[in-house]
């Protein structure tokens, strides 16, 4: 049997049990594809990826989104389709799946796991990689943020492809520092929450002019795109993919990337809940529940905390989060975790009850206007609840 006959039959399996999962209602199908596809062809990565353009999209927080913007952006300003993952399904049995359906266009924008991006990219020899941003995640999972930056470092030393970087950093700085063409986007510097030390030659960094300095030289590289520095996490990301687009061949004005910027997506999804909408952001770790709650206006507040898979198991990283934003609004910690959120806000202050469940928690608010922060399989329930997919169980675990 030749390769590409034996990679056809591959495909073909796979999307039969992807097809044959969604029918069954056992969810997108997505994985089970990819694994079926990688267990009869090994090397589908980069057989799939021959003769096409791929952007991969790495970082902790942010990645789903702004590889859907990505695709958006070159859909409409390099004016060809684009193969990806809408679901963002991003380790190999997904990525995979998103570069075996039909049509396989040239270009294509991949979301990546941080730690299989090494893996990813010796296997798919990208055009472009984003690097969006460092820091920390599930423990449990990924490992300490150095750990992911030393990986980082090791892999990007050739100049076979652009990075594309949040220089404002330091992780992602240290990262790409051995790397041959890179293009620094600058946001006026920031502190970073996890970066108290350099992670070249782990020295004290110098954070006392709003950025990072040290004498090692990490960060003293100028920056090839300066932005706004008031921009929030989605917006940075948006400049980021827009620049990595136009690497890709898109024609994007100054005007069109002002209109990107005011547009720049969230992941803010509207679910209804008993015939009620509710505003629900997704907030998978410590630096995008800061973002998530600098964007709380309601004074109705519902957090959803599972520590169920990718969750991770250890809920300590709450405590590396300031809820002072939430004093004099009425939260409702729900989730199988729900416990452990609710002390955390009330050691600091907050109004807070438990329910068991998100509907259970509307219950304590009749009325008015409601947002939720939700973590990550909080909010693949309400999504499959609102799909009919599966019915979500509340209780704790």
């Amino acid at each position: 049997m030749t390769s590409s006959l034996r990679l056809k039959i591959a495909c073909a399996l796979g999307n039969t049990a992807g097809s044959l999962s969604r029918h069954l209602n056992r969810g997108r199908g997505e994985t089970l594809a990819g694994r079926v596809i990688l267990a009869i062809y090994p090397n589908a990565i980069s057989e799939l990826t021959k003769n096409r353009d791929v952007v991969l999209i790495s970082g902790t927080n942010g990645k789903t989104t702004s590889t859907s913007n990505l695709v958006g952006i070159l859909t409409k300003f390099a004016g060809e389709g684009v193969s990806t993952s809408r679901s963002g399904a991003n380790m190999p049995a997904g990525i995979v799946t998103a570069l075996a359906q039909e049509p396989r266009h040239r270009l294509a924008a991949i979301e990546c796991d941080e730690m299989y991006l090494p893996s990813m990219y010796r296997a798919i020899s990208p055009s472009v990689v984003v690097l969006l941003n460092l820091s920390r995640d599930q423990l449990h999972r990924t490992g300490e943020v150095r750990k992911i930056a030393q990986l980082w470092q090791e892999t990007f030393t050739k100049d076979d492809v652009t990075l594309v970087i949040d220089r404002d950093d330091p992780f992602v700085e240290y990262a790409a520092s051995q790397a041959g063409h890179v293009i620094r986007v600058s946001f006026g510097g920031r502190r970073h929450s996890d970066g108290a030390t350099c992670p070249q030659c782990s020295k004290i960094l110098d954070w006392s002019t709003g950025n990072y300095a040290c004498s090692c030289g990490l960060g003293s590289k100028l920056a090839d795109v300066r932005s706004d520095k008031k921009l929030n996490g989605p917006e940075r990301n948006t400049v980021l993919v827009t620049e990595a687009a136009r690497l890709m061949g898109a024609e994007i004005s100054a005007a069109d990337a002002q209109e990107l910027l005011d547009n720049s997506p969230d992941r803010v999804s509207q679910f209804d809940v008993d015939g009620r909408m509710i505003s629900t952001h997704l907030a998978k770790n410590p630096e995008s529940w800061r973002e998530a709650l600098a964007g709380i206006s309601a004074q109705q507040v519902i957090l959803s905390v599972n520590a169920r898979g990718i969750d991770g198991r250890d809920t300590s990283w709450l405590w590396d989060i300031d809820f002072a934003s939430l004093q004099g609004k009425k939260v409702v910690c729900t989730g199988e975790r729900r416990l452990d959120v609710a002390y955390r806000i009330k050691v600091q202050d907050c109004d807070v009850v438990v329910a068991a469940d998100i509907a259970q928690a509307l219950t304590y608010f009749p009325t008015g206007v409601v947002q939720a922060i939700a973590s990550y399989t909080a909010f693949q329930d309400l999504a499959a609840r609102e799909l009919g997919i599966i019915k979500v169980q509340g209780g704790q675990k």
